[in-house]
């Protein structure tokens, strides 16, 4: 049983007000919060009053860590993204203590839910891979409201992304770690929801989409995630994104029906002229040729709703395409990938047999999941924070977690 009051060790956030903030609020309630800094970005964002800093080469972070836990009494620790080079070893070592590790992460479902779970997220998880599990707890849950929608202010997101960017400019002269280092906060790198298009880039993306469903051709889709998603090196088979585009495009060359079409997506609206010119040279290389279509962002559920199926490495839009009922097929790890939800075949097969999903197994997933790892709120703007803010604090104050209770309950594993 864990103390009433905690002591929670605060690692990297998600380059915004929001860790400053819940960090106040715990404090405001009796409990003690301390802050590990990695980078100037960190300094900048963090305006809570107890903070240390970790200047040194990474192979020294777990002394530097354990240290920390011993002087403060750490029972907690709340971490952004645990695939940081700050967070990996830092997780599993805390786990082995018996101290508590929260991950945030953007949310499984978007845009108005944030994610927040005991030791990982994405392919880390605690949720189960059985189908038969979310049968049985689904419909066991009560009915989850809707969120509370708000409003985010991007031009204010912006500047304060670009803020922590600027400040992380030089980190390398003030951190050894710093130097040749990658993995550091990329401040609104996961935020696709709330860049909107310019008012070009909006009619582009309307007027190819319209030319797309209006053909009548049947085409499948393929939405890009960020080059520098954590979750592809991470939680797939491949070591970059163009590995990933490289292997999907050339499987749908190779199998997939004559008529139909492959579109490449950019839901981030980040298309570079690297990714422009890989595409090119796929299009031309494999005979595709007018067969592959580059897409800019736009209305993805308008696509989805026409797609004869949709393929992800591991990104949220499998789950958008799920609620479609449209055939997805994952090709890394991601807590949507099971049988009755995501397709069974092999990707080469997937283009002429495209199996949709469960609905009423979607149901009870989607249900699951909201109850046990998201939190209604943003990272990002000042209305999403303090909805955020609110409704995390109970999350990390309990003595038992969402998910942990549902894992106890049905007498599955749990890492405490």
């Amino acid at each position: 049983m864990f103390p009433a009051r905690r002591a929670f060790l605060f690692l990297q956030g998600p380059g915004s007000p929001f860790l400053s903030q819940l960090g106040q609020r715990l404090t405001d309630d009796g409990h003690k919060v301390v802050k590990v800094n990695f980078t100037l970005g960190d300094q900048v964002a963090w305006q809570g009053r107890h903070a240390e800093t970790f200047r040194d080469p990474w192979p020294m972070l777990a002394e530097f860590v354990t240290d920390l836990w011993r002087r403060h009494g750490i029972t907690d620790q709340v971490a952004f993204d645990d695939n940081r080079p700050a967070h990996k070893e830092v997780v599993r070592a805390a786990r082995r203590r018996g101290i508590r590790s929260h991950i945030l992460a953007p949310g499984y479902f978007q845009p108005y839910w944030i994610t927040l779970e005991r030791e990982g997220t994405d392919g880390h998880s605690l949720l189960p891979r059985d189908p038969e599990w979310y049968h049985a707890i689904g419909p066991t849950l009560p009915r989850q409201l809707p969120p509370r929608p708000f409003e985010t202010a991007f031009a204010r997101c912006a500047a304060r992304a670009f803020g922590y960017r600027m400040a992380d400019l030089a980190t390398p002269l003030l951190f050894r770690h710093g130097r040749g280092q990658a993995g550091f906060p990329a401040g609104i790198r996961h935020g696709r929801a709330i860049a909107p298009l310019s008012g070009l880039q909006r009619r582009r993306a309307d007027c190819l989409q319209r030319t797309l469903i209006a053909s009548g051709k049947p085409y499948y889709l393929f939405p890009l995630q960020p080059a520098d998603d954590p979750r592809i090196r991470f939680h797939s088979p491949y070591a970059d994104l163009r590995a990933g585009v490289s292997r999907v495009v050339e499987s749908f060359a190779r199998f997939a029906p004559g008529h139909t079409r492959l579109a490449i997506v950019d839901p981030a609206c980040r298309a570079d002229a690297a990714c422009t010119r890989q595409l090119r040279d796929l299009a031309a290389t494999t005979g595709l040729g007018e067969r592959l279509v580059s897409i800019p962002a736009g209305n993805l559920p308008a696509l989805i709703e026409h797609a004869s199926g949709l393929i992800t490495i591991n990104g949220n839009e499998g789950l958008m395409a799920l609620e479609s009922e449209c055939p997805t097929l994952a090709l890394g790890e991601a807590i949507y990938r099971m049988p009755g939800l995501t397709a069974p075949s092999s990707l080469d097969d997937f283009w002429r047999h495209p199996i949709g999903p469960d609905r009423r197994l979607f149901g009870s997933f989607a249900r699951t999941v909201i109850h046990a790892t998201q939190v209604n709120g943003g990272f990002y703007s000042r209305p999403g924070i303090d909805l955020a803010v609110v409704n995390a604090v109970s999350h990390l104050t309990a003595n038992v977690s969402p998910i942990e209770r549902l894992l106890w309950d049905s007498r599955l594993p749990v890492a405490s």
